[in-house]
């Protein structure tokens, strides 16, 4: 060996390699050049995390582009990702690899577990919106989501592309619309929005593609509504219920940037106005 391994270089390299969406880079414009391009790009095709044409080299989907970069993550940390090689431990124990997404979940769990500050990999903007319907005391409409098992506020994801991001007002006006089964339409009139404020919420693990995240919420307030007609997946949640994680049934409930909303706010989200056109609106939307 002509000098020591260089494994800021294999993170470089791990990094560059463009997303799904992306057009692919050639093989020698990536960081340590073709060769070593070569040897690497074969390994990640043999996990099935990179596809290879003439055009070069990219990711075949987000999950693994964000196992890349837990790659690279990884590649900076001192110590291997696996401490025990032994054959102690029979492979039938071994569970909850089968999947890019769930093997991504591991990895940076594992992570996280041996560094508690660790950096995360992924940044994501995401809206989210207070439907309220008063009353002693008011509550809020949440969605339950299956693939993170709890409640969660109506909102979702800003959409991105290269060179260009959705505007969150409008991320959060298609989250509305979608949230709410097309109930309503924004451009119809049948509801407003307003920004109430924007912080960096906690860093966690990501239900959807396992990457440690860091969450960016723009929070906005919904008024204007008609009655609503509650899906099977929708329940009304009182703020104490948001603050104890919790329902009063025992099911799960995302709440914990709910202190920093607060904070930012200087006011309970349960002192805001309502959502909804008037009483007989609210009412209605209470009974469906």
């Amino acid at each position: 060996m002509s000098g020591p391994v260089d494994r800021a270089l294999l993170a470089a390299w791990l990094r560059a390699i463009p997303q799904s969406r992306h057009e692919p880079k050639p093989l020698e414009s990536l960081p340590g050049g073709e060769i070593m391009g070569k040897g690497l790009a074969a390994m990640l095709q043999v996990w099935g995390a990179v596809e290879i044409s003439a055009k070069g080299v990219r990711a075949v989907s987000q999950p693994a582009y964000y196992f890349l970069h837990s790659l690279a993550a990884w590649a900076e940390e001192p110590g291997a990702v696996i401490t025990d090689w032994s054959q102690e431990r029979g492979a039938a124990q071994v569970t909850g690899l089968e999947h890019g997404t769930s093997l991504v979940h591991f990895l940076e769990r594992e992570r996280l577990a041996r560094n508690p500050n660790a950096a995360p990999i992924r940044s994501v903007a995401v809206a989210q919106i207070l439907i309220i319907r008063p009353g002693s005391p008011p509550v809020f409409l949440m969605q339950w989501d299956e693939q993170a098992q709890t409640y969660q506020l109506i909102g979702g994801r800003q959409k991105s592309d290269i060179g260009w991001d959705e505007p969150i007002r409008k991320t959060a006006i298609r989250e509305m619309e979608e949230e709410l089964h097309g109930q309503v339409s924004y451009e119809a009139g049948d509801f407003d929005i307003e920004m109430l404020t924007a912080f960096q919420g906690p860093v966690r693990l990501s239900p959807s593609f396992g990457a440690l995240s860091a969450y960016h919420f723009t929070f906005f307030r919904a008024f204007h509504l008609p009655p609503l007609a509650l899906g099977p997946g929708d329940r009304w949640v009182t703020r104490a219920e948001m603050l104890a994680g919790r329902t009063h049934d025992g099911m799960s409930v995302r709440g914990d940037h709910i202190p920093l909303l607060e904070q930012r706010l200087q006011q309970p989200i349960d002192a805001l106005p309502s959502s909804f056109k008037d009483d007989k609106s609210a009412a209605s939307s209470a009974m469906k």
